[in-house]
């Protein structure tokens, strides 16, 4: 996801002084999150639409 450009991430520290690593969504990655997230909500209304049928 980084490679596409979806996310940014950076070497930080916590608290307690531990590496970590922190992940911020890109403006690419919230147009990719919209466009997996209306494909869900059709596979999901067409699974439901099965399970009332059967």
């Amino acid at each position: 996801m980084e490679e596409a450009g979806w996310i940014r991430a950076q070497w930080g520290e916590n608290e307690a002084g531990r590496r970590l690593r922190r992940y911020e969504l890109a403006a690419p990655g919230k147009k990719q999150l919209e466009t997996e997230e209306s494909r869900w909500q059709s596979v999901t209304a067409a699974v439901n639409r099965v399970l009332r049928t059967a």
